[in-house]
């Protein structure tokens, strides 16, 4: 629930940066969905990789079906969620899509203002 709360705000954010450089607002929230999500799973793999590779057999997996397969899900799930720092890493890893996200926003160039001949502006003066 966290992550859907977060992720909405921070495409909202997006959103918000796109109207400003005039560009589209759906594209760049989307876009910030996807990376939150791919640099969400890049994040599961890398504590799944580092954290738990040792107190848990992943190749064993594979191999499994039915009954034995889900309770080796389960143990898996009872192994990420016993330590609250993998959560927090993964939802970090997340944050990191929006910023790439952002970054690439910020280097977009601004809106361009119509510009005003200086024979337009004599007349306003008075």
């Amino acid at each position: 629930m966290f992550q859907i709360v977060l992720l909405a705000y921070l495409a909202f954010r997006n959103g918000v940066r796109a109207r400003q450089k005039g560009l589209n607002v759906v594209l760049w929230g989307a876009l910030t969905v996807l990376s939150f999500f791919f640099a969400f799973a890049l994040g599961v793999g890398v504590v799944t990789a580092n954290f738990l590779g040792e107190s848990f057999n992943l190749q064993r997996l594979s191999t499994l079906q039915g009954t034995e397969r889900e309770e080796a899900v389960k143990q898996f799930q009872d192994l990420f969620f016993a330590n609250p720092l993998h959560f927090l890493t993964v939802i970090l890893f997340g944050i990191g899509g929006y910023l790439l996200i952002r970054f690439i926003l910020e280097k977009k160039p601004n809106k361009k203002e119509p510009e005003v001949h200086w024979m337009d502006k004599l007349g306003e003066n008075r």
